[in-house]
């Protein structure tokens, strides 16, 4: 078996508290946001030239961008806004009648935000009109997983994966996780989540139980796949970030501050990134790092 080789390329500075939210933007771009409310535009072509495109009250869990570049952003009580990134104007503002936001998914022609109290959102994306709410459980909606069916996978605060239809119908639900689903990704018809419970678990086409491992000390904030598909990253409040063979589970490598001088606090979010094929760690540290993973 090939060793992986770890770089870190560099780290992004600039945050005024903990960063909870990322997202992809196109070519080298991506953007942060967190506790103070700041929404940054970083370029990893180049490194820690970040950029403030936008401010809103309170902090930010969720980032999206949708096909016409607007970037989604949902803070606590104040609903959606939504900002054209390429000139920083708000383009439209959304009420969610004081609910927090935890994580926003296009599917199709619409945007599901899912919030506290097990409440879902769905929005038409061209009009911005809320077509449905749909709730299926009293504790918090904390991510989405968009499958190849075009039905919608739900991680929740009580554990449960729940499966909805392009019907709004929910068609399956079962116990994932001992506590919170903070993330789930898909891979050839197959089903990945991380949770609280600080187990990654692979799920078969039939929501089967396939494989399981204990991942890290302490709860699993994200996981995300390489784009070739063929490693999964997941980041911990244990303050490390883990490489796992996506096939078999098997730990490849372990990112942390005394190795490769990663972070120094719990880490919250990943993206993998085409350019350069980069990962992309944020941290209640206030930064970013940034990894060349081979």
């Amino acid at each position: 078996m090939s060793t992986l080789q770890i770089e870190r390329i560099d780290t992004f500075s600039g945050h005024r508290g903990p960063v909870y939210a990322l997202e992809l933007g196109p070519e080298s771009l991506f953007y942060s946001a967190g506790s103070d409310g700041w929404i940054v535009q970083w370029n990893l072509a180049k490194p820690d030239l970040g950029k403030v495109i936008a401010q809103v009250e309170g902090s930010i869990y969720a980032l999206s961008l949708d096909s016409a570049g607007i970037l989604w952003i949902g803070h606590n009580n104040q609903g959606i806004q939504g900002i054209q990134v390429s000139d920083q104007t708000q383009v439209f503002s959304i009420p969610t009648l004081g609910l927090s936001i935890f994580s926003i998914a296009f599917v199709g022609s619409t945007a599901w935000i899912g919030h506290n109290e097990g409440f879902i959102t769905v929005v038409d994306i061209a009009t911005k009109s809320v077509i449905k709410h749909l709730k299926a459980s009293s504790k918090s909606v904390r991510c989405f997983c968009v499958l190849t069916d075009g039905q919608v996978a739900v991680g929740y605060s009580d554990g449960f994966i729940r499966v909805f239809d392009s019907e709004y119908q929910l068609v399956r639900e079962f116990k994932a996780h001992d506590s919170t689903v903070f993330s789930l990704q898909s891979r050839r018809g197959e089903l990945f989540s991380v949770g609280k419970d600080a187990r990654l678990k692979q799920w078969s086409a039939d929501y089967t139980l396939k494989n399981e491992v204990v991942g890290h000390i302490y709860a699993i904030h994200d996981l995300q796949f390489s784009p070739d598909g063929k490693w999964i990253a997941t980041a911990s409040m244990d303050k490390t970030i883990k490489i796992w063979d996506a096939d078999d589970l098997k730990l490849r490598k372990v990112l942390d501050a005394s190795r490769h001088g990663g972070h120094k606090n719990s880490v919250n979010k990943l993206i993998w990134s085409l350019f350069d094929d980069l990962l992309v760690s944020a941290s209640d540290d206030k930064n970013l790092s940034i990894w060349k993973i081979q």
